[in-house]
């Protein structure tokens, strides 16, 4: 059986309650401030503008990852990154295979949009 006094009960209804409002509150403002738009269209790289025509290097991988490949080109190791590339511009490659990278220069530095191993052509 409940006391008469309720008075506990109430106060720690009232801040599960508060408790509550405070958890949904920052949900409810995020939807409310992306009012429905998408700002992924509407983001511009910085580092989009061409400075020179399309270039390319070919080289052996000495190493490198899943988007990003070191090449020994002459007595120089170059490096080349390309987290952007679709898949379609981007052969495989293993240690000491034989690359070809296809890249423009842009104000931001190198822009890769081919990668190429020789042995698949």
């Amino acid at each position: 059986m409940l006391p008469r006094n309720n008075k506990p009960l109430v106060i720690m209804k009232k801040l599960i309650f508060a408790f509550a409002v405070l958890c949904a509150l920052p949900m409810i403002m995020s939807c409310i401030r992306d009012n429905g738009t998408s700002t992924d269209d509407e983001v511009q790289p910085v580092d989009t503008v061409v400075v020179d025509s399309t270039q390319q290097v070919t080289g052996v991988a000495v190493d490198g990852a899943m988007n990003s490949v070191y090449l020994k080109v002459g007595e120089d190791t170059l490096e080349f990154s390309y987290p952007d590339l679709n898949s379609d511009d981007r052969d495989s490659w293993d240690i000491n295979d034989t690359l070809t990278i296809k890249y423009v220069e842009t104000q931001g530095g190198d822009s890769v949009i081919k990668v190429i191993n020789e042995a698949l052509t």
